[in-house]
């Protein structure tokens, strides 16, 4: 949050919390994505131990400028987990017009394999259509807000809906030690109304890495 839109925290606002999974793991010839565990496929490695391991980390900060320390990344394998986004935890407030401005990185801390790294944004507890029983009021803000991602000068989603977001797969691959620092913004536009008053959601950056 920004100035005085965090400053007045209006009730005709949106509560959101940002997780995210990270690493991908795989014996020889089987690959399972990471966190969802949604698809599978097969891959062909050389057979030669625990060198050959995907293992993709991930972190994140609200702080302008920010670049990732070695102390900050964080082993999101098989799970997803709360980027230490926030000092208490409780998320952050968007109102109609605001906006929210993030880093998210990945690296590949593999022993010796570069990945080729997706990313997919996407909420990991949709509530779609329902409604609070004492006010009417719709409870899910995940499709109401516009995204976009930015790795460095190239423009990954370009103020795309949540509910249009697609997979985004690197060409080239991520070499062992590499690193992905994403510029994100989370927009909610002018035109959501009052039937999100009070609305939340979660939001999860899953990266995804397989074998280059």
């Amino acid at each position: 949050m920004h100035g005085k839109d965090a400053a007045r925290a209006p009730r005709r606002s949106g509560r959101t919390r940002f997780i995210t999974a990270g690493g991908a793991l795989f014996a020889a010839g089987a690959l399972l994505t990471a966190a969802t565990l949604t698809d599978s496929a097969d891959v062909t490695v050389t057979m030669d131990g625990s060198g050959n391991t995907f293992d993709i980390v991930t972190t994140g900060s609200i702080e302008p400028g920010w670049q990732p320390t070695l102390d900050d990344w964080v082993q999101g394998n098989p799970a997803a987990y709360d980027i230490p986004l926030t000092a208490d935890g409780t998320g952050y407030v968007l109102s109609p017009g605001s906006a929210l401005d993030l880093r998210i990185a990945a690296r590949d801390a593999s022993p010796r394999l570069p990945a080729r790294l997706s990313l997919t944004i996407l909420d990991p507890n949709p509530r779609g259509d329902t409604t609070d029983p004492a006010t009417g009021r719709y409870v899910e803000l995940y499709d109401q807000l516009v995204v976009t991602v930015k790795d460095g000068a190239t423009t990954i989603f370009d103020r795309v809906p949540t509910s249009e977001l697609s997979t985004y797969t690197w060409d080239d691959p991520l070499s062992v030690g590499g690193e992905k620092v994403l510029d994100v913004r989370i927009e909610m536009p002018t035109s959501v109304t009052d039937e999100w008053q009070l609305a939340s959601t979660d939001i999860q950056f899953n990266f995804q890495a397989v074998n280059a």
